[in-house]
């Protein structure tokens, strides 16, 4: 069974991450504009666990969908891994 951690994203609207879901967010947050690779993540996020470093793409999705318009500072930076923006993107229609 997972466990699920409440988190606020900037807009104040309530998400509930699993623990993996929130120390992934968490590690990309500390360090915006950092491009980490998969096996980078595996080590920092899941320490403990033997993965397949593509697991950590199920996780980046799974987020991503949780974060929803937010999940736009979630970047794929192709053949090298994943960053956090420290700037959310203008998303047409949303105030700000």
């Amino acid at each position: 069974m997972r466990r699920e951690k409440e988190s606020e994203s900037p807009m104040a609207v309530q998400v509930h991450l699993t623990s993996t879901e929130s120390r992934l967010l968490e590690v990309l947050r500390n360090q915006p504009g950092r491009v980490f690779s998969r096996l980078e993540l595996v080590a920092l996020v899941m320490p403990e666990t033997v993965v397949l470093e593509r697991t950590i793409d199920v996780h980046i999705k799974a987020l991503r969908q949780k974060l929803g318009p937010l999940s736009r500072q979630i970047e794929t930076v192709r053949k090298a891994g994943y960053r956090f923006t420290a700037e959310p993107q203008r998303i047409e229609g949303v105030p700000g």
